[in-house]
């Protein structure tokens, strides 16, 4: 199967998607179920379900190592988003005169 006509079948169902994405995900995909001769929506749905989690840490056969590594990564960035949400309710608390508890 040809990464353009995957590209044209993934196109037609208004996903947007470029060749070395897809070609990443035929190399994964046919690992583990052969390379299908026509798409389908089931391939669809395989191609977002990899894109979904690639470059994560519940990205499907990365080592332990590197799922310790994304994890943290993700773990830092929600820390900085937790510090940056409590300075904006304090802005907005003391906006509107409400004294911190």
């Amino acid at each position: 199967m040809s990464v353009s006509k995957a590209i044209k079948f993934f196109n037609s169902y208004g996903v947007k998607c470029d060749n070395k994405l897809v070609e990443e995900w035929l190399k994964s995909y046919s690992i583990n179920n052969g390379l299908p001769e026509d798409f389908c929506e089931k391939d669809l749905y395989a191609f977002n379900e990899w894109y979904l989690w690639k470059d994560t840490a519940y990205e499907e056969g990365i080592d332990e190592q590197t799922k310790i590594e994304r994890l943290i990564e993700e773990i830092n960035e929600l820390k900085s988003e937790v510090a940056s949400l409590k300075e904006e309710k304090e802005e907005l608390q003391n906006q509107l005169g409400i004294p911190p508890f």
